[in-house]
C-alpha cells in the first residue's frame, strides 16, 4: 500500500474512533490502526492528527482536542465526522454541471435506472447552496439533446451484445418503400450527431453493416446461433472516418485550406484526430487529414462554404464542385 493510501486509511480509523465518542489515548488509537495491518509510531500518529486539524489540502479542520485529565483525544463537536463534511462551492458547481449533463440523457432506456440517483444529486446540490449562491444554470445553457427515434430498442440490443444473441431485425431504409427482414449479430453501438447505430454482422451477406435505430421497425431475439466477432477491431473500426459510413474503406490524404479567420476555429477544435497543420499564416490555415472520404466528410466541408477549399484529393474537390453547381441550379 502506498504511503498516501496508508495515511488516508489511518485517518479514517482515527475519525471512526473519535466519532464513537469518549477519550482515545494514543496507545488505543495505534492498536486500532494496527487492526488494518498498519504499524505506526506515536510520532506518525501525532502527524496524522495535526493534518486532520490544520491541513489546507485535506480541509478537514477536525475539532480534535486533548483531555489532560483522561489523557485522550476527542471531538469537541459530537456531530463532527470527516464523512459529514459540507460541500464547498467548487464541489457544488462540479456536481451541478455533472448532474445536469447526465439528466439530458435520461430518455435513454439504459439511463432509467440512474434517474433516481441523478435526482438525488440534484437535490443535494440544491440543499447545499447558500441563499446567495447563484445557480450555474442561470448563466450556462447546455446544448439540448433531442429525443432520438428508435431508442426503445436500446435495451434489447445491449442485452443481445452482452449475452451473445442474434437478432431478427425488420429494417426500412429511408429511400425504400418497404422494410426488409435481416438476421444480425450485433457487436457494438455508436452514437453520432444524436442518432444511434448498431454495428453488426449481416447473417446472409456475412458482412459488417451499420443499422440506424430510427429505421428499425421491429426487433426481437432470433433463434439463430450467435456468430462471434472475428472480422473487426471494435476500438479501431471507425477510427479512420468521421461519422459511421465507411464506404470505400480506403484511407486517403485530404488537404484542406481554410481562410485565416475560420482557421482559428479549426485549430481549437479539430475535424478529426489525424489532423495536422501544414501551414498557418495570413493567407489561411492548411491542414492534412488521413481518413476515409465519406458522406459525413463531404457534408462538413460543404457546411464551411467559401471558408474552405479542397486541395487534395482531386476527386473530393470535384465532388464539392458538382454539388455546389447543382445547388446553384436550384436557385436559377
Amino acid at each position: 500500500m502506498s504511503q498516501n493510501k496508508q495515511q488516508i486509511s489511518r485517518i479514517k480509523v482515527i475519525n471512526s474512533c473519535l466519532s464513537n465518542g469518549g477519550y482515545w489515548q494514543k496507545k488505543k488509537l495505534i492498536e486500532k490502526i494496527s487492526e488494518i495491518d498498519i504499524d505506526i509510531s506515536e510520532r506518525t500518529l501525532d502527524y496524522d492528527i495535526s493534518l486532520m486539524r490544520h491541513s489546507q489540502q485535506l480541509k478537514y479542520f477536525a475539532p480534535i482536542k486533548f483531555c489532560k485529565t483522561n489523557k485522550g483525544y476527542y471531538y469537541s463537536d459530537l456531530d463532527y465526522s470527516i464523512d459529514k463534511l459540507p460541500l464547498t462551492e467548487t464541489d457544488i458547481k462540479k456536481l451541478e454541471i455533472a448532474a445536469t449533463t447526465l439528466k439530458q440523457y435520461q430518455y435513454i432506456p439504459l439511463m432509467n435506472e440512474f434517474t433516481t440517483t441523478i435526482d438525488k444529486i440534484i437535490r443535494v446540490v440544491n440543499r447545499a447552496k447558500q441563499s446567495n449562491h447563484e445557480s450555474i444554470l442561470d448563466f450556462i445553457e447546455f446544448e439540448k439533446t433531442p429525443v432520438s427515434v428508435g431508442l426503445q430498442f436500446m435495451d434489447t440490443i445491449i442485452n443481445a451484445i452482452q449475452n451473445k444473441k442474434a437478432l431478427k431485425l425488420t429494417y426500412q431504409k429511408f429511400e425504400s418503400k418497404t422494410a426488409d427482414v435481416h438476421i444480425i449479430h450485433p457487436y457494438f453501438i455508436k452514437e453520432y450527431r444524436n442518432r444511434w447505430y448498431v454495428i453488426a454482422l449481416n447473417d446472409r451477406k456475412q458482412e459488417i453493416r451499420t443499422y440506424a435505430f430510427d429505421r428499425i421497425k421491429e426487433l426481437e431475439e432470433a433463434v439463430d446461433i450467435y456468430i462471434k466477432n472475428t472480422k473487426i477491431d471494435i476500438k479501431q473500426y471507425l477510427t479512420h472516418c468521421i461519422g459511421i459510413n465507411l464506404e470505400e474503406e480506403i484511407v486517403k490524404k485530404v488537404i484542406l485550406k481554410f481562410t485565416y479567420n475560420e482557421g482559428k476555429y479549426i485549430k481549437t477544435q479539430s475535424l478529426h484526430h489525424s489532423q495536422k497543420i501544414i501551414s498557418d499564416n495570413n493567407s489561411g490555415l492548411t491542414i492534412e487529414l488521413n481518413l476515409i472520404v465519406n458522406f459525413e466528410l463531404v457534408g462538413i466541408i460543404l457546411g464551411y462554404g467559401k471558408q474552405v477549399k479542397v486541395l487534395e484529393p482531386q476527386s473530393l474537390a470535384d465532388k464539392i464542385v458538382e454539388i455546389a453547381r447543382d445547388t446553384i441550379r436550384q436557385y436559377r
